[in-house]
């Protein structure tokens, strides 16, 4: 039987398909923060009715080419037809993820692609992002964020020694904390890859907000993907299926409030995001603003629009990016299902696996986690770090 087509072959082995898959580059992040977003949100703030015009870099890559050998495969032979079907269903998400890359400016394009791949809110979780908006927020452990004094800020030098103390904590002794001019003002991001924490130059957070930080990126994001590397594929370490998503940013806002650190407001953003991917599609930038504006201060507002309609090029035109819809709508999959089966939480840890696959470590495909957080933990670890 000839297993080979035009674009590739039709069945491969798992350190084949793991070795091209490694060679896709997805810096969606830094492609789609517009070169010119500092410029057009003085344009935004210093008038009443523009509206903002987006630029976004060309990154070059071979992406296209790796996709195409990959696009005949129809079985990994020497892996459980569980794993082969997940690798499957992840090189036709990776197409979509370089489509959508690849589109930025076309608010057609956008719109299309990221409802295709992250969804549509129901109307069940626009109606309890409303809730949580209106101030109803009986059934979740929220806390008041502190007053915060000078003496409570932290620098750059500070903020990644505590990176460290954590680290060391958890055994991570290959990652590390290093400078980014790439990522927003004041920003943290995972570089999974290169085993890195990015942090912005001038970084600058109060001790209460970097709790939050730790828990959220290592916590959640780092430890994910340390067992997931440990879980012999690869693709268990690193961005894999829409379906992860949801659980990975749920989870991590999960722990936020299971450690005391998630905020009303914090709370209110990932449910405004829920709210405005909702109504907002055929709004302008403004139009989508001057509604959030009304359950949001002024810079949380304009972060909440921003986010929903970036990816756009002209926003005066409809367009949605739809992917934050994962952070509330994660947040409340993973509360409701650790409520139901609180054994869950130490599988999914087992790497960035969605709630189905937790049956992958009943059943011994992939081992258990070795590392998993525990609230004794970070007492501990925040103790140490004087935070």
């Amino acid at each position: 039987m000839n297993i080979f087509s035009k674009s590739g072959k039709n069945q491969m082995k798992l350190e084949e398909v793991t070795s091209l898959l490694s060679k896709l580059r997805m810096p969606t992040a830094l492609v789609f923060t517009p070169i010119n977003l500092e410029e057009e949100k003085k344009k935004f703030f210093n008038s009443d009715t523009y509206e903002p015009h987006f630029n976004y870099r060309v990154i070059k890559n071979n992406n296209k080419e790796i996709l195409k050998n990959l696009s005949s495969l129809k079985k990994i032979i020497d892996v459980d037809p569980r794993i082969s079907d997940f690798y499957i269903h992840l090189i036709d998400s990776k197409n979509d993820a370089n489509t959508l890359m690849h589109s930025v400016g076309n608010n057609d394009l956008i719109s299309e692609i990221s409802y295709k791949k992250y969804g549509k809110p129901s109307s069940l979780l626009f109606r309890n992002s409303a809730r949580v908006l209106r101030g109803n927020t009986e059934s979740y452990n929220l806390v008041k964020y502190p007053n915060i004094s000078k003496k409570d800020m932290l620098d750059y030098d500070q903020i990644k020694d505590i990176f460290q103390i954590v680290f060391n904590s958890f055994g991570l002794d290959d990652w590390s904390v290093v400078p980014s001019s790439n990522i927003p003002k004041n920003g943290a991001k995972v570089g999974v890859k290169a085993r890195q924490v990015l942090l912005d130059p001038n970084i600058e957070r109060s001790k209460f907000k970097l709790k939050k930080t730790l828990v959220h990126e290592v916590g959640t994001h780092v430890l994910r993907s340390v067992n997931g590397s440990n879980s012999g594929f690869e693709a268990l370490s690193k961005s894999n299926l829409p379906s992860y998503l949801d659980i990975e940013e749920g989870l991590a806002i999960w722990n936020e409030s299971y450690m005391d650190v998630l905020t009303l407001r914090w709370l209110k953003e990932k449910a405004a995001m829920v709210w405005g991917i909702y109504i907002g599609e055929k709004l302008t930038f403004r139009q989508l603003y001057n509604s959030i504006l009304g359950v949001l201060p002024k810079k949380s507002a304009f972060g909440v629009t921003y986010r929903i309609k970036r990816g756009l090029g002209d926003t005066s035109y409809p367009g949605i990016y739809s992917k934050d819809i994962v952070y509330f709508r994660g947040f409340r999959k993973v509360k409701k299902a650790l409520e139901k089966d609180k054994s869950l939480y130490d599988k999914l840890y087992a790497g960035k696996i969605d709630l189905e696959q937790c049956e992958w470590v009943d059943d011994g495909l992939i081992p258990k986690a070795i590392l998993v957080p525990t609230k004794d933990n970070w007492k501990s670890i925040f103790k140490k770090a004087g935070i």
